[in-house]
């Protein structure tokens, strides 16, 4: 199986910006204020990814709170995050590292800022302004609004849910969006892409089982980011699965579900060994993925930690595999034997 049968482009030209397709945000959102505490989760050594995702992790419980308890909301710190997000993703990837290694805080409050994350990768890749990618941010922190309204025992079930239980997580998508239309005309697009995020190209989606064009293109970028998440982030229902597995299973088990631009664009901006990824190249040693090369998916840049005896590297200058066209991956590793 070729990755071009996988995901060859059938769309219109992909550069082409939303910019101007949908309105920019409001100047002047709801007055009402939310605020909670949450601990920040650490990135690492980058102390501005560290300091999003935990302001992030306090907006998105705050909203939480005020959704479950029927107060109303304002999204002006989702404006702030978004557009911050755009500028930390147009410098580093290093926020795409942290999801990859499958946290394991409150999911639901990490499946909103990594969809965040996701859809604003996958706009980069098509080439978004940035007024169209904070768009794209702000629709993947909110895009799960509706599920807040339901039940936490329906959310958290381990086992098969009945007819009923299925009932009530088809209509989140409705209800969220009555939440967000309830802020006004000029969130019409964010409601929108809201009640839309779970259609899929080929109709297989719900709640009313839209198909290809009918679906907006931030709904379906948004869905997409969210199935990828599902699959590289614990829940109480299954497993993670390593960020390489979960790639290939995405082109594989739902090619009929997304646009095929944008599954192209996906493997393109988070190759199929995505930033994280620990591997083995032919000469034996051991790297991790540090930056993709989206014009080469399979040949990404690593940060060589071991060598082919075994022994750690040290700091090893950054191996760029598309320039060294003798040296290719042969296999992905746990992530414990880059230690």
């Amino acid at each position: 199986m070729r990755l071009s049968d996988l995901v060859r482009d059938q769309s219109p030209d992909p550069r082409k910006s939303v910019a101007g397709r949908q309105p920019a945000f409001p100047s002047s959102l709801s007055d009402s204020k939310n605020s909670c505490e949450a601990s920040a989760v650490p990135l690492g050594k980058t102390d501005a990814g560290a300091d999003w995702y935990g302001r992030a992790q306090k907006e998105m419980v705050a909203i939480e709170e005020a959704v479950r308890a029927n107060r109303g909301i304002t999204v002006d710190g989702c404006h702030r995050l978004a557009e911050e997000l755009v500028a930390l993703l147009a410098s580093s990837d290093d926020l795409i590292l942290y999801l990859m290694q499958g946290n394991r805080e409150s999911y639901q409050v990490a499946n909103a800022i990594h969809v965040a994350i996701l859809s604003v990768k996958i706009g980069q890749g098509l080439h978004y302004d940035s007024a169209a990618l904070a768009r794209l941010a702000m629709a993947g922190l909110l895009h799960d609004l509706g599920m807040w309204l339901l039940p936490q025992e329906i959310l958290e079930k381990p086992g098969s849910l009945s007819a009923d239980e299925w009932a009530e997580i088809h209509a989140h998508p409705e209800q969220g969006r009555r939440v967000v239309a309830g802020m006004g005309e000029s969130f019409h697009w964010l409601a929108t892409a809201i009640a839309q995020e779970h259609e899929r190209w080929d109709g297989s989606g719900y709640p009313c089982r839209l198909k290809g064009g009918e679906i907006d293109e931030v709904a379906q970028i948004v869905g997409l980011a969210d199935v990828l998440d599902a699959m590289i982030s614990p829940r109480p229902y299954h497993a993670r699965m390593v960020p390489h597995q979960a790639l290939r299973g995405l082109l594989v088990q739902h090619k009929q579900a997304f646009q095929p631009r944008l599954l192209k664009t996906v493997v393109d901006q988070l190759s199929l060994y995505p930033v994280g990824t620990v591997v083995r190249l032919n000469d034996g040693h051991i790297g991790v993925v540090s930056k993709v090369n989206p014009r080469f998916p399979l040949r990404p840049v690593l940060r060589v930690q071991r060598s082919h005896e075994g022994r750690p590297t040290g700091d090893a200058a950054p191996l760029d595999l598309s320039h060294e066209t003798a040296t290719h991956i042969v296999e992905v590793l746990p992530a414990m034997q880059a230690a």
